[in-house]
């Protein structure tokens, strides 16, 4: 139960680490930075360096230009787009494609970067801009061998390491996207997103220790920012320190943030620490914020509960689900629910309703192996070998139930001695799929049988 409970866990809290959070996408907030603005659409007629050298009567053609980009951006795509010639300077496809690329259009924007590129293959801002448009695309490969072709040319700063640092997160090549956010980090100490993409890289790499202590950071200046506790409660799940990252859920649920997901999350982390009346709280304030859709996540709830053997709480969240989804519980659910009331009843001691539920299941679904199995036990334990056996031999002749009603089959037989009777079946179960407890369990059988 607790290798259940670990790997849904993993699979709820790591499955969404790559872009989910609102912070984690460093785009999100990058094309409405007024300073990135100003460096991208920097002065038009101040190009030098590693760019491409104009001709006087270009600058000419510059400064009118500029002031038509000032006024009027659409006309100056126009006005520009006439104006480029295969013997103009790489810097007009330059232009071209920053207003492309301001106006939102991406593939014009692409074109005229490599257009400008291929005129003049020293144009390092060209190729970091380019960089961008491959990231606003979604192109992350590509984003990563454009800003590395600028870096390469000399335009290094913290922006250029930041964003090649997540496109190599984007492509799951860590190594080399933590050294780039360090460096960006270097550069831009102030700029969170480098922070928090170096913490995520680290938890993917395994480095759980290192991420807690850059969230611990993170989550001292800005403590009501819920994704900050989230992403720390992964790197303690990673460090085997549940109740940690429990606490930090707890937080988020006190800060009013906690999605469902969370809660049941944090449910699942209180169940594999047996604390079940812990998780139940966890499950309920889950229920309070389900939807129809929802309804798998909180049957879930009552099927770990009543597996570990907590029928109190299992059934406290059984009625609720009966009585908040009664509409939205389809047939399969309900079975499902009646499999685990049954099971409750027959732990409870409560025999002749868990008879009754049982065959209520099996009358509706005669393929419910599980039912089957359960309504087989309960014949045994009342002495009525013939029709235990007869429910047994029912639910091996369903594939998918088949091993369990052989184990539980030669597990009847055993309790009443019938040693001989219990051997074939349990060599019929290891040769659907061997284990070695079934085979220390059916050595033994064997030895007891020879002793008859």
């Amino acid at each position: 139960m607790k290798q259940i409970l670990i790997t849904l866990i993993c699979t709820l809290t790591f499955l969404p680490l790559i872009g989910q959070s609102k912070k984690g996408n460093p785009m999100a907030e990058l094309w409405n930075d007024p300073q990135f603005q100003k460096e991208f659409t920097a002065s038009y007629g101040t190009l030098a360096g590693f760019e491409p050298p104009i001709s006087e009567e270009e600058k000419g053609t510059l400064r009118t230009l500029i002031k038509v980009i000032k006024a009027n951006p659409q006309k100056a795509i126009v006005q520009l787009s006439e104006d480029i010639k295969a013997d103009r300077s790489a810097a007009f496809d330059f232009i071209l494609a920053n207003l492309y690329f301001q106006e939102s259009n991406l593939e014009e924007a692409e074109k005229f970067y490599n257009q400008a590129i291929e005129k003049y293959p020293s144009f390092r801002r060209a190729y970091k801009n380019l960089g961008f448009v491959h990231i606003q695309k979604g192109d992350f490969e590509s984003a990563i061998g454009s800003i590395s072709s600028s870096m390469e040319l000399g335009d290094v700063d913290g922006r250029a390491y930041g964003l090649l640092a997540y496109s190599y997160l984007t492509q799951e090549n860590y190594y080399p996207s933590e050294a780039a956010y360090r460096q960006a980090i270097l550069m831009q100490p102030d700029t969170v997103d480098w922070k928090l993409g170096l913490a995520r890289c680290l938890l993917e790499m395994e480095r759980y220790a290192d991420a807690v202590s850059i969230f611990e950071t993170l989550i001292s200046e800005d403590p009501d920012n819920v994704d900050y506790w989230i992403l720390q409660s992964n790197a303690y799940l990673g460090l085997d320190e549940s109740l940690k990252a429990a606490r930090n859920l707890e937080i988020v649920e006190r800060l009013g943030r906690a999605d469902i997901q969370t809660l049941s999350l944090l449910g699942d982390i209180y169940m594999n620490n047996e604390m079940p009346d812990l998780a139940l709280i966890a499950y309920l304030l889950a229920a309070d914020l389900a939807q129809d859709q929802d309804l798998d996540l909180l049957i879930k709830s009552a099927q770990l509960l009543t597996l570990t053997v907590n029928y109190q709480q299992a059934e406290t969240i059984i009625k609720r689900i009966r009585t908040d989804f009664a509409n939205a519980i389809e047939e399969s659910d309900d079975l499902e629910l009646l499999t685990y009331e049954a099971k409750i009843a027959r732990g409870n001691g409560q025999d002749e309703l868990a008879a009754s539920l049982l065959v209520q299941i099996i009358e509706r679904d005669l393929l419910n192996g599980e039912a089957i199995i359960e309504l087989a036990k309960y014949y045994a334990q009342k002495g009525k070998l013939a029709e235990a056996v007869t429910r047994f031999e029912q639910a091996q002749k369903i594939r998918k139930y088949e091993r369990t009603a052989l184990v539980a089959h030669a597990q009847t037989l055993v309790d009443n001695r019938k040693y001989d009777e219990a051997l074939p079946l349990l060599n019929r179960a290891l040769r659907l799929e061997s284990d070695r407890n079934l085979k220390d369990f059916t050595d033994r059988v064997e030895r007891a049988a020879r002793k008859q």
